[in-house]
């Protein structure tokens, strides 16, 4: 008889405790509660702070940031610190009902037992209550390592390890020398070539005379051996340019833009000798055959065909130095005879004086 008592009286307090948490619901009393992910860690070790609460759906929310409730209280002196403030986040929402979350990381690296703050969370409905929810405080519990006195060794500080060299490590040094290299050659080479009048690539910075490129240009197509290869167009054509380009800076107009027959027209009236310019007209129709004519030379005149423009390019260039010569020698006997005339007015001008000065002194005796 007793058992059954016993049985009915915890089941009625079980449907009592039912009916009333379903009309907390149902009424849209907040239903509140913070806990601790663990209530007690290690000095270091981070710990989560949850603060479970439900509000209408259509009420407004503030939560305040967590480091101002630890400010607020004196007690903690900077043992508790705020790694991550408070993160809202909605659980579920039935009947008009929000159920809500807010999560706040904590850490401590003092050792000791810590009463956490409440946080401070407000709400404020349509009519224009504001509420603060009253939420629970919580015990945290920072321990420290404990340590085995009695089989604790102390140990010296361990020296610097090293750690054996990879190319990776070298690579840097490698390529710092190799640039330090090249700037030193560099500079070097650009002043060997600078006393040797060259460029940075070994070229002259003195212009040679034209005669001389001239001639260096119908050597190397002499070494060529063009004509031997059945190359006849490419031998004369290398040939004739090279010609024009020195007609046209001795004598100083546009053979590049000119005919043979024109260059040859055009070369008449500068003395040259007859047989050379007659072997130079000879072979530039020649070339013109070669070029536009497919025509196939002999022998004898593509051996002669270099010859002949050589020639040419030694009699034009002795042309200018006896010019050349000519010029100065006039030049000289010009100064010559400015200064022999100069040299008879001052013998003139000294007579003239010496005159004037015994005559002065023969009218002193007479007086």
């Amino acid at each position: 008889m007793k058992i059954r008592l016993s049985i009915l009286l915890a089941a009625a307090l079980l449907c009592v405790s039912l009916v009333s948490s379903g009309e907390d619901k149902k009424s849209g009393k907040p239903v509140k509660g913070v806990e601790l992910s663990k209530d007690s860690i290690l000095i270091g070790d981070q710990v989560a702070l949850k603060a479970k609460f439900s509000v209408p759906s259509d009420a407004l929310l503030q939560v305040f940031p967590y480091s101002q409730a630890l400010a607020q209280d004196t007690t903690f002196n900077g043992g508790v610190e705020i790694v991550r403030e408070f993160v809202l986040d909605t659980i579920s929402i039935k009947n008009g009902i929000s159920e809500l979350s807010a999560n706040v990381l904590l850490t401590s690296f003092d050792s000791g037992s810590y009463k956490l703050p409440k946080p401070i969370i407000i709400t404020a409905g349509k009519d224009g209550g504001i509420d603060t929810l009253n939420l629970e405080e919580s015990l945290l519990y920072v321990n420290t390592i404990q340590i085995d006195t009695a089989s604790f060794k102390p140990f010296d500080i361990k020296g610097q390890e090293k750690y054996p060299i990879t190319f990776k490590d070298v690579l840097p040094w490698i390529l710092i020398l190799l640039a330090v290299a090249v700037v030193v050659w560099g500079v070097l080479r650009y002043i060997k070539m600078r006393r040797q009048q060259k460029d940075f690539f070994g070229k002259s910075l003195v212009k040679e005379p034209a005669h001389i490129v001239a001639l260096k240009k119908l050597d190397k197509l002499r070494t060529e051996k063009l004509w031997q290869g059945g190359k006849e167009k490419a031998y004369y054509t290398g040939i004739t340019d090279v010609l024009r380009e020195y007609i046209e800076t001795r004598y100083g107009f546009g053979a590049m833009e000119k005919t043979s027959a024109e260059i040859i027209e055009a070369l008449g009236d500068k003395k040259l000798d007859t047989k050379i310019y007659t072997s130079l007209d000879e072979m530039l129709r020649t070339a013109d055959l070669v070029k536009f004519a497919k025509y196939t030379p002999s022998a004898d005149e593509n051996e002669n065909a270099i010859p002949v423009a050589v020639n040419f390019v030694n009699f034009a260039y002795m042309q200018q130095l006896e010019a050349q010569e000519s010029v100065g020698t006039s030049a000289g006997k010009s100064a010559e005879n400015a200064q022999v005339n100069y040299s008879e007015k001052g013998s003139e001008r000294r007579s003239e004086n010496g005159s004037e000065t015994i005559g002065n002194n023969k009218n002193e005796e007479a007086k």
